[in-house]
Parts: C-alpha cells; sequence; structure tokens
C-alpha cells in the first residue's frame, strides 16, 4: 500500500475540503503581487530639444502598473504646433519659448500617475559637418570621428578635408548611425560621402577616419567644406572650399557682368540723341518784274463798259 499512499493523501484532503464546503466554511488563502506602482520611466536628461521648423517627435515612456497605457494633456500648454497623440508628442514646433505642462497616465486598472514637462523652443542651428579634432600633435595611428550638428532632415552628407601634409587615410567607417560610405583622397584633398539609413541625432558621430602620419603633425579643421542634403536631394547646408567660393564668386560676377552688358545693348531700347532746333529753310526774295510799254503782239482784251447806244448784249 505505501507506493499509494501519496493518492490516497490527496483524495483525502480533497474529500475533507469538499466536506467543510458543504458546512459552509470558507477556505481562504493569501496571494502576492510584485507589480511596481504606476510611474514615469523617462530618460533623466528629459525630452529631446526642441527646435522652430524642425520636425520633432518623442515617447512617453510609463512602466510600472499593468499595461495598456493612455496618456492626455492634463494641463498648461504644449509647444505650438505639437501635439499629444496616445504616448506620442509629435510635430513641427513654430514659435520659440519655454512651455509646461501636465501629462497624466493611466494604465489598464485605472491607476493615474501625474508628470509636469517644460521644453524649451529654440531657433535651429546651423547645420554643420566637422571632424573632432586631436589637441596637440599627433605621432602616429590616429582615428578621427566626425559629426554632425543640427541635422535636420538630412540624408545625406560631404564631407571635404584639406589635409596637411604628411597625413594620408588609411581608411573609413560608418558612424554610430550605420549607411554606407565613400571616401578617396586626391593628393592632400579628402573626400568623405556618408548616406543615413535614418535622420542621425544632433552630436552624433557619422564617420570614423583612421589616418596616418609619417611625422609629427598638428591637425587643423581649416580649410575645410561640406554639403547637406534630404531625402529628395535637396540642399540643406554647405560651407565652400575656399578655391571653390573663389571660383563661384568669380562666376557670379562674370554672369552680373554679361547680364548687364546684356541689358544695355537690348533691341527696343532707343539710343540716345542730341534733340536739334528745326529751322525754316531760307528762300531768295522774288523781284517784281520792271514795267514797260505793253507788248503791241498781245491782243487787248475787250471792255467790259458797253459802248453808248450799244444795248447790253448786242450789237447796235
Amino acid at each position: 500500500m505505501a507506493p499509494h499512499a501519496p493518492a490516497a493523501r490527496l483524495a483525502l484532503a480533497g474529500l475533507l475540503a469538499a466536506l467543510l464546503a458543504a458546512c459552509g466554511q470558507e477556505i481562504t488563502g493569501t496571494t502576492s503581487s510584485t507589480r511596481d506602482a504606476l510611474y514615469f520611466a523617462d530618460s533623466p536628461s528629459g525630452l529631446p530639444p526642441l527646435y522652430t521648423g524642425e520636425v520633432y517627435a518623442a515617447t512617453l515612456t510609463p512602466a510600472g502598473g499593468a499595461g495598456p497605457y493612455t496618456a492626455r494633456l492634463a494641463g498648461g500648454t504644449l509647444p505650438p504646433g505639437l501635439t499629444l497623440s496616445g504616448l506620442n508628442l509629435s510635430g513641427t514646433p513654430s514659435k520659440t519659448g519655454t512651455y509646461t505642462f501636465t501629462v497624466e497616465i493611466t494604465d489598464s486598472t485605472l491607476s493615474t500617475r501625474s508628470k509636469e514637462y517644460r521644453l524649451t523652443v529654440q531657433d535651429l542651428p546651423a547645420l554643420s559637418l566637422a571632424p573632432t579634432l586631436p589637441a596637440g600633435e599627433i605621432r602616429g595611428d590616429t582615428r578621427i570621428p566626425v559629426t554632425i550638428s543640427a541635422p535636420r532632415t538630412v540624408r545625406a552628407a560631404r564631407l571635404v578635408w584639406d589635409l596637411p601634409a604628411g597625413v594620408s587615410v588609411s581608411g573609413a567607417q560608418p558612424g554610430q548611425t550605420g549607411g554606407v560610405l565613400f571616401w578617396r583622397q586626391d593628393g592632400q584633398r579628402l573626400t568623405v560621402d556618408v548616406g543615413f539609413k535614418s535622420v542621425p541625432r544632433s552630436g552624433a558621430r557619422v564617420a570614423l577616419l583612421n589616418l596616418k602620419v609619417t611625422k609629427p603633425v598638428t591637425l587643423t579643421g581649416s580649410p575645410l567644406g561640406f554639403e547637406a542634403r534630404d531625402g529628395q536631394g535637396k540642399l540643406l547646408s554647405e560651407k565652400l572650399m575656399p578655391d571653390e567660393q573663389k571660383k563661384r564668386d568669380e562666376a557670379a560676377a562674370k554672369a552680373a557682368a554679361e547680364k548687364a552688358a546684356a541689358e544695355k545693348a537690348a533691341p527696343g531700347t532707343p539710343a540716345p540723341t542730341t534733340p536739334v532746333t528745326p529751322t525754316t529753310p531760307a528762300t531768295a526774295p522774288v523781284s517784281p518784274a520792271p514795267a514797260g510799254p505793253p507788248d503791241p503782239a498781245a491782243p487787248t482784251p475787250p471792255s467790259s463798259t458797253p459802248r453808248e447806244g450799244t444795248p447790253p448784249g448786242g450789237t447796235p
């Protein structure tokens, strides 16, 4: 019977429970829950910065409680151009300033928690692309990160850098944002083209350059040029190299001079003339014919006075 003892005990326990229930006695137990209270789990640094005219998107991150979560604006004012939909704060800020607002989150058990946010909208700084240079001389192989600031909607960028003599590039890799990268070095001029899978954050490393040196050298960021374009190829920002800027200025000056010359010589524009005062043509004076005896051969015209005794219009 020993092998069946556990089964027998289980059956007996079940029978006892049924009997107690029949007698009206309640069997009670205790339950425990390790669920955390509802709270906001946003980054300690707060929501990402906002800039006028730049598309913005941030997600509130509630935690604890029991999902799903909902959120609503409980007070204050959102920056103009932003909306709160679900847990997403998005839009394009249209006005600078500091804005304070309160968001209330609710979980599936109807527990609520509120948090006040304070966001400052600033004017968008100039977009830039530049290497982060070490202080002092470099004496051996060195890795130089290239970072981007105020990227807006950039999806492709080009960096042009005139390296000092004795410095060359042995390799380059995409940065934290991934994507594709191509580079070439012509003499001391380095050109790096980068394409991004998504818009990088401001301050992100977009490329990493491996430099080789043949002698100790101090790197400088000048001369340096760049351009940045969005997904449709629209130019967002550029800085030309000094020689390229000179060529562009000369071409612009030449085009302006040609335009001015063309406008001056355009057909239909009357040439300036000196006004001429009209004069009356001179005529020679006509002298009257001298009086003299009548020509005997010339007939004498009949007199218009009738003779005496002759009726008018008839012959006597």
